[in-house]
């Protein structure tokens, strides 16, 4: 009798904290509202292939003297991110939109943290140069009017930086910039 009680106070403890989370989340969102994409950003294989052969193609020209830019704009990061990171199972993270303006990263999807409940999510990051690397920092991170739990921004946050140590390993950034639409990255060759 007391393995069936607290099987099922288990069970309704479970069903009431789900629809709490989902009242709270359907009842909220208003910061989400207001922050949207220029657009729908697509998705393709072309802009992922695209924004690697333009790496490797400034990786080319790029010497330890001589300067090399790479240009990302939204439709390319979008799809890389989406190639990249959402199939690998290691960001929770579904339907990714991912654009520059005034200076930050903008990057909105679907988030499933717990059972089939979806919430809409917003990050908002910047991008700093630090020794050479190119380091995203998150100044925001929402799901519905929840913030992150810290473990899934903690995934996210290092399977970014790691991606981009990785990918840009053999430059030696200079500066960045982000603008509307696009980020600009400058650097030289290191290890030439």
């Amino acid at each position: 009798m007391v393995v069936l009680t607290t099987y099922f106070t288990k069970k309704i403890m479970a069903v009431l904290s789900l629809l709490l989370l989902v009242g709270l989340a359907c009842g909220s969102g208003s910061a989400l509202d207001n922050i949207k994409p220029p657009g729908e950003i697509p998705v393709s294989q072309e802009s992922a292939d695209r924004l690697e052969d333009n790496f490797y193609q400034a990786l080319q020209e790029a010497t330890t003297n001589n300067e090399s830019q790479l240009r990302i704009t939204n439709e390319e990061i979008t799809s890389l991110f989406a190639k990249e990171l959402v199939e690998t199972g290691r960001v929770p993270l579904s339907n990714p939109q991912i654009w520059f303006t005034s200076g930050r990263i903008f990057i909105t999807g679907g988030v499933k943290p717990f059972g089939p409940v979806e919430f809409n999510s917003l990050i908002v990051a910047t991008a700093v140069v630090d020794n050479g690397q190119l380091v995203v920092e998150v100044q925001e991170a929402r799901m519905g009017s929840f913030d992150f739990p810290d473990t899934i921004l903690e995934s996210i946050t290092q399977t970014v930086n790691e991606a981009l140590t990785t990918a840009l390993s053999e430059l030696n950034i200079t500066r960045l910039e982000i603008l509307e639409g696009e980020m600009f990255v400058v650097g030289t060759r290191s290890g030439v």
